[in-house]
């Protein structure tokens, strides 16, 4: 069994689990991980040079979107790359990679037009991680044969664990009592991300998006709402770094990330949410405001 060499575990880890054992994520994750473990075995890559392999994947598509849409975003996002390289190379953060190189196969999709084949890969997207979950909203205005392929891949990656394996649900509550999280904790951070989403709704609305904004997009409430109860920035910034052919959510991520950097004794690592979140509400209105009927006013 491959382990992350280079993080260690909390107390509550090391008296929950073995450190083989270490990694409540849903199954969907870690049958992608044990497809890249066995496959790095059989090709003498091992897991870590697959993870490598993935990230420059994910970078290589985001340059082409990019460079369709708005290309200087690439180098304002990537040039200070200090932090998402210890995410990607150093930490290993697998579990977003592969979230995120489904992600990214849907956005490239979606840019060809063809949504009925990306919508199911962000059903396959929020079984791995429920980042996506915000997307879960628009399975009622799809066609049915999508509608029906995206809820049946979300209730087997999701839901039929619940029935086959004991302490299914200790998965997602364990980060809460990680962090010690009490209930005025996680009332803010609802409260706070909900306002988030409602601003989300109506701006979506009024300024027509599109399927590849919808997808981008899907990403952000659900992450917001982890970084505030975690008080990391870690889940928001990797919902921000899928390309944005508006430019908005990578503005975001840049600012927050260059802010950590030049002031790393200021805007700590846990304040990268609410700095990246102020920006995201700016965006927001700033699109809401230039707004008139013509769907593709912004």
């Amino acid at each position: 069994m491959y382990t992350k060499t280079r993080l260690a575990q909390t107390p509550l880890e090391a008296a929950t689990w073995t450190k083989e054992a270490s990694a409540p994520y849903p199954p969907a994750v870690r049958l992608a991980h044990a497809a890249m473990l066995a496959i790095g075995d059989w090709t003498g890559l091992g897991f870590y040079g697959l993870t490598l392999i993935l990230a420059a994947a994910f970078l290589a598509a985001s340059a082409w979107y990019f460079l369709q849409t708005r290309w200087y975003l690439f180098p304002l996002l990537y040039l200070n790359f200090g932090f998402f390289a210890d995410r990607f190379v150093y930490v290993q953060d697998g579990s977003y990679l592969v979230m995120l190189a489904v992600v990214m196969a849907a956005l490239l999709l979606a840019r060809r037009g063809r949504d009925r084949i990306a919508a199911p890969l962000m059903a396959v997207a929020t079984a791995m991680k429920l980042l996506p979950i915000y997307y879960a909203r628009y399975v009622p205005r799809m066609p049915r044969t999508t509608a029906w392929s995206c809820a049946g891949i979300v209730i087997a990656g999701l839901i039929l664990p619940f029935f086959v394996w004991d302490g299914y649900l200790e998965i997602y509550t364990f980060a809460s009592e990680r962090k010690d999280n009490d209930w005025l904790d996680i009332a803010g951070a609802l409260l706070l991300a909900g306002s988030f989403t409602t601003l989300l709704w109506y701006v979506e609305k009024r300024c027509q998006f599109n399927e590849e904004d919808r997808i981008g997009w899907s990403l952000v409430p659900f992450a917001l709402f982890a970084g505030l109860l975690a008080n990391s920035g870690r889940h928001l910034l990797m919902a921000l770094i899928v390309p944005d052919r508006r430019a908005g959510r990578n503005v975001a991520a840049a600012v927050a990330v260059t802010l950590h950097s030049v002031f790393p004794d200021v805007v700590r690592l846990g304040s990268i949410v609410y700095v990246a979140a102020a920006v995201l509400v700016g965006v927001l209105s700033f699109q809401a405001r230039r707004a008139v009927p013509q769907p593709s006013s912004c």
